[in-house]
């Protein structure tokens, strides 16, 4: 008799407590990309994978007449790959 509300009262409470989390999740502020590394080194972000690193482990690259910098050889020349499809 009193089982029935029991579960349901609970079942309700579950699916709020997940909602609020999902929301709260979804609206969380996204922290900003690094400016610089604990030695205080620039950071760069390479275009084709978006993987944050320090310049000086980059492989830089001149595109359209700018410094454009890659984590590797391999998202490199993916990404020329793609600017000239």
């Amino acid at each position: 008799m009193f089982v029935r509300p029991l579960i349901w009262l609970l079942v309700g409470f579950l699916v709020y407590t997940v909602y609020q989390a999902l929301r709260r999740a979804l609206n969380a502020p996204k922290s900003p990309p690094p400016e610089k590394t604990s030695r205080g080194e620039e950071m760069v972000k390479d275009p084709q994978c978006g993987t944050y690193l320090p310049k000086s482990d980059a492989y830089p690259a001149q595109i359209d007449g700018r410094t454009v910098y890659f984590c590797s050889p391999k998202c490199q020349s993916a990404f020329q790959n793609k600017k000239q499809a």
